[in-house]
């Protein structure tokens, strides 16, 4: 800002960038007109501005930007909205849109979203819905291009795999698709099964070919090799695996009846060997999005198999799994307060 009112000392301006952090230098602007080095300044930070990566829903960028303040702050501080609205213009301006677009609900009113938001996702068999666009091999692939798709919130990926009931082999070089998929898309299944178990759920994928298309092709998927930034913790890219009734599928195990075992009612906990069943589903079965351990009964340094886990009908460990020797964990405590309360 320009005006005479007005008075910016060491601004200081982190600016986050695809693969690295860019730290501009303070900027310094007393008088009304901006020195020449002040100018220069203002242009590098522009342009650095284009690479803003965002971890989450890109709503409060100020906080990358200028650390210890936060979009808040831009309504209550004019001038701060002023500077940020002078040389952050397209940033600034995307984010007023996706607050206009994203009005906050209430915080007595979230449940009951949520609950519809997951009801719309999912149908009888318990094969959630999500959407992706094409990714031209022209013109989106390679590690620059898809910088680019990233801080347009579009997460790179591949459709790949064999699907017998549709006729399609991983050998042929047709059976990869390209795909970009919106980052709030990935980021809401998340927040629903958690990072690892966002891997174990089926979802009907509805690729379209650009934004006009209304139709799409849907594809039967599992997400495979989501992986994040090691620093930032963005999404940074999301597979998918196509899937069919008898296909392998991973389902996590959950502990049930604790209550009901003398050792972790008193303070016994699991050690897990095993986090994961590797399951086959029949057609029409719904997906199960876990799979019960019954922990009735479970004593200090009980050997936990397979045979505790309670499987739903049409839901059947593969064929090739040894039960004998598959190990889900073993029961460890402290032997003195287990003892004592047996006593």
């Amino acid at each position: 800002p320009t005006d005479s009112s007005t008075t910016v000392t060491h601004l200081k301006i982190r600016t986050m960038m695809a693969n690295r952090q860019f730290c501009a230098m303070a900027l310094s602007v007393v008088s009304k007109t901006p020195t020449a080095n002040a100018c220069a300044k203002i242009s590098i930070i522009r342009k650095a501005s284009r690479h803003l990566s965002i971890k989450s829903d890109p709503v409060d960028f100020v906080s990358q930007i200028l650390p210890g303040h936060t979009n808040a702050d831009l309504k209550d501080n004019p001038i701060l909205a002023e500077y940020f609205n002078s040389n952050f213009p397209d940033v600034h301006e995307k984010t007023k849109q996706r607050e206009e677009a994203s009005p906050l609900i209430p915080e007595d009113q979230l449940g009951d979203v949520l609950v519809e938001e997951n009801n719309v996702h999912t149908d009888s068999n318990n094969i959630r819905k999500l959407w992706c666009y094409n990714r031209s091999r022209e013109f989106e692939e390679g590690t620059r291009r898809c910088y680019e798709l990233r801080e347009e919130n579009l997460i790179p990926g591949i459709i790949y795999g064999s699907d017998p009931t549709r006729g399609i082999l991983s050998k042929d070089a047709s059976s990869k698709i390209l795909v970009k998929t919106p980052w709030n898309q990935i980021q809401r299944e998340m927040d629903l099964f958690t990072y690892h178990n966002f891997e174990s759920r089926v979802y009907d994928l509805t690729v379209f070919r650009s934004e006009d298309d209304d139709e799409g092709i849907v594809h039967r998927v599992m997400p495979r090799d989501v992986q994040h930034h090691p620093i930032q913790k963005t999404i940074y890219c999301s597979n998918y695996l196509r899937y069919f009734p008898g296909k392998l599928i991973q389902i996590p195990i959950i502990y049930v009846n604790e209550d009901e075992s003398p050792a972790m009612k008193r303070g016994g906990f699991i050690a897990p060997v095993s986090r994961y069943v590797p399951c086959v589903v029949e057609e029409g079965v719904p997906i199960p999005t876990s799979v019960e351990l019954d922990c009735t009964g479970l004593r200090l340094k009980d050997v936990i198999r397979i045979d505790r886990i309670r499987f739903p009908e049409g839901v059947s460990a593969i064929k090739k799994l040894d039960k004998r020797k598959f190990l889900v964990g073993t029961v460890f405590g402290r032997r003195s307060e287990v003892a004592s309360d047996e006593d």
